[in-house]
């Protein structure tokens, strides 16, 4: 997130804050109408309505969230078959394949191993709805790290997966594994 975003992040904030605030205060003043003796209904539906705006606002931001998200890590045990319909819905979905713009990987290998890593992106595939096949790739950020990365991800992924480099790519390098999973249910 850039610089632009924590200031919008801090600027929505404190004008919910200070829709909060408004709130509160008018459930004081309720109850302050009240203990004088006049109908304070007024003045709380009016509080309880000012508090209702940033939790309507919040809940509608989550649920769009969760609609329009990729999921930042994708998590999958590969130990057992998987449909491809109980993983996360993303903004690219092909017959066969969903593209995720992920951070992350966290994988449990058929041998029950996990792997780890920093990714640039996953697509898992599938077949007759079950997943068949992740593959991911990262782009390398500096010298030599794809032949790093490379040799570190065939280590951790031994006999589970396939690695490769390609140092055509970039300024440094990318490097690419796929690792099979089995799809009979």
């Amino acid at each position: 997130m850039g610089a632009g975003g924590a200031v919008l992040i801090i600027v929505v904030g404190a004008v919910l804050l200070f829709i909060v605030a408004i709130g509160v205060i008018l459930i004081v003043a309720a109850g302050a109408v009240r203990l004088s003796g006049n109908n304070p209904k007024p003045l709380a539906w009016s509080g309880v309505g000012v508090l209702a705006v940033p939790v309507l606002f919040i809940a509608t931001l989550v649920v769009w969230a969760q609609v329009t998200r990729d999921p930042d890590t994708i998590e999958l045990d590969l130990r057992e078959p998987i449909q491809l319909s109980s993983l996360p819905e993303d903004n690219e979905e092909f017959p066969g394949m969903r593209d995720y713009d992920s951070d992350r990987i966290d994988l449990v290998l058929p041998d029950g191993d996990r792997f780890e890593a920093e990714v640039d992106g996953v697509l898992v595939w599938s077949d007759d709805g079950y997943v068949t096949r992740v593959t991911f790739d990262r782009r390398a950020r500096e010298e030599g790290e794809a032949e790093t990365l490379t040799q570190e991800w065939e280590r951790e992924l031994g006999g589970a997966g396939t690695v490769e480099a390609d140092a055509d790519y970039s300024d440094h390098g990318r490097v690419r594994a796929a690792v099979l999973a089995d799809p009979d249910p």
